[in-house]
């Protein structure tokens, strides 16, 4: 319509002005056209279905998108940023007026909701809000808004200020979630940092682009799309093609172009003669690699589902040929296999709880869990997986000693490292450990960096989330980052380990509830524990903190 072309040019033209007064432009014949456009176009904007509202508008008052009656909208832009224009009384007034909407929107009585699906979570997020009195705290999930709602016509069937759920329990799109007045325990979008796929492949450009300036921590990774597959009645459908005796065919050639898009030079040796050729710029890389394994993970699984080792094209092939169709339909991740340090003979990785708060600033729970195999490592074949995946789903943990045995903190493995003879003396254990910690906490700081600047990945000042993030370390002590996923499973700690998780869920509400000026002050702390917590005493170490974004 041609009020709303109007409308449009009103604000190109605003912009511009904008943008000439923070280049330092003067009264130049441009700002001047700019501004009498301006004044002719509020004019007509009056004259038509804005006469009551702006004659209600007092000198000063703000109409609903919080422009004053007087001023124009560069004027508005110079008030509410006023740090671009080192205008000092601005900014003045500008603290003033956020600490004013501060202290109107503090919560006396704050009503958190709790929907976790796991019992056992769900308990101790429970039970750490008990410590806070004030908190009214309620366990069923109300109705979620539809994403095509109109936010205004969607009735306000629950009020609360605090979300702590399943992903899909989040009202994402609730106006409440949107004006940032409900803190939530998830992302709504992290496909940068928990999909296996678009992790390796940001991970690998950010490797590539500081490779002369920063050691290497994830291990090089190459990623095959395939079209999708499906089963109807026995028969596969590729790319639209259904015909049972043409699918080893058609998948082999589907196989061969991802394979080659990705980028993959090749296995240096190939036991079934189906070599992939490898160009020559990667020949000096994978000369020295002749019984190379590689690690071959579906992008959109967890808990080690669907994962194989591989050599050969052919178990390549294979693998992802008898991969089922959700697997099939997302990113499959080809990783170097990384040689593991061996403690008893064993092979481990160590979990370590990553904290994401607000826009954006990242915590590291001090503990780290270091988490066994239960079988030896030592000539154990490829296809006996309990041998070379550590993921605790993957074992068959049938006593409290299979337990103790599978999972314990890192910290406690110094003996096992002596007993090893990969160190000489528990002084040097302990030196190790704290060197192994202080190079995670480096190499998760840098990650954080690389995923929250790419569009994958949105951060919110109203968000926070625990994320489970597994390393391994190699028999030189080099420490590599495996992968990261959503929604850890907090219960395989166990009963000896659920101080460690209890804990980091209590200092999680502390550190999120705390950053909120609408809650500050409804919890007084109880004991001394709570007492050194307050003062900045917590299981997490802050890592990363992202400045100049608001």
């Amino acid at each position: 319509s041609s009020d709303e072309s109007e409308e449009e040019l009103a604000l190109g033209s605003d912009a511009l002005a904008a943008l000439q007064s923070a280049l330092g432009g003067g009264n130049s014949s441009l700002e001047e056209l700019l501004h009498s456009r301006r004044i002719m176009l509020d004019a007509s904007s009056d004259d038509d279905e804005n006469d009551d509202n702006r004659g209600n508008c007092e000198e000063g008052e703000r109409n609903n998108s919080g422009i004053r009656s007087s001023e124009s909208h560069a004027d508005y832009y110079r008030r509410l940023h006023p740090e671009r224009w080192n205008d000092r009384a601005s900014v003045e007034e500008s603290v003033d007026e956020s600490s004013s909407v501060a202290n109107k929107s503090k919560v006396e009585h704050p009503v958190a909701l709790v929907t976790m699906e796991d019992e056992y979570v769900q308990s101790l997020i429970l039970s750490a809000f008990a410590k806070r009195p004030q908190w009214r705290v309620l366990t069923k999930a109300p109705p979620l808004t539809n994403e095509n709602n109109n936010f205004n016509e969607v009735d306000n069937k629950m009020e609360y200020h605090f979300h702590w759920g399943e992903y899909e329990h989040i009202d994402w799109f609730s106006k409440d979630f949107a004006s940032d007045k409900i803190l939530v325990s998830c992302y709504y979008n992290r496909k940068g940092l928990i999909r296996k796929g678009i992790l390796a492949q940001i991970l690998e450009e950010w490797q590539a682009k500081y490779r002369d300036l920063r050691l290497p921590f994830a291990p090089k990774s190459y990623v095959l799309t395939l079209p999708i597959f499906s089963e109807t009645n026995n028969q596969h459908t590729i790319g639209g093609i259904e015909n049972t005796k043409e699918m080893s065919s058609v998948f082999r050639t589907a196989f061969e172009q991802a394979l080659h898009r990705s980028g993959f030079p090749g296995f240096h040796t190939d036991s079934n003669s189906d070599n992939i050729i490898i160009p020559d710029e990667d020949s000096r890389e994978m000369s020295n690699q002749k019984d190379q394994v590689w690690i071959l993970k579906p992008s959109i699984t967890n808990q080690a589902v669907g994962i194989s080792l591989v050599r050969s094209t052919s178990q390549l092939r294979n693998a992802i040929h008898a991969s089922d169709d959700i697997q099939k339909a997302g990113d499959f991740v080809l990783q170097r296999y990384i040689p593991p340090l061996l403690l008893d003979g064993r092979k481990f990785h160590l979990r370590v709880f990553l904290l994401l708060t607000g826009n954006l600033t990242a915590y590291v729970a001090k503990d780290f869990l270091a988490i066994f195999s239960l079988e030896p490592y030592e000539g154990a074949n490829l296809d006996h997986t309990r041998a070379h995946l550590t993921n605790i789903a993957h074992q068959e943990v049938l006593s409290d000693e299979d337990q103790h045995r599978c999972m314990r903190r890192f910290d406690e493995t110094t003996q096992d490292m002596l007993d090893s003879g990969v160190v000489k003396t528990i002084c040097e254990a302990e030196k190790r450990i704290e060197s192994v910690k202080d190079r995670v906490m480096k190499i998760i700081a840098e990650m954080v960096e690389a995923v929250s600047s790419e569009l994958t990945f949105s951060s919110k000042d109203n968000c926070f989330e625990i994320f489970g993030l597994d390393f391994m370390i190699d028999p030189d002590w080099n420490t590599w980052l495996l992968e990261a996923n959503a929604e850890p499973d907090l219960s395989k700690a166990g009963e000896r380990l659920q101080y460690l998780i209890d804990d980091m869920l209590m200092d999680t509400l502390d550190l999120v509830i705390d950053q909120d000026t609408r809650f500050q002050g409804n919890m007084a702390p109880t004991s001394f524990d709570d007492m050194n917590k307050s003062n900045g005493s917590t299981c997490f170490v802050k890592v990363y903190e992202r400045k100049g974004r608001s």
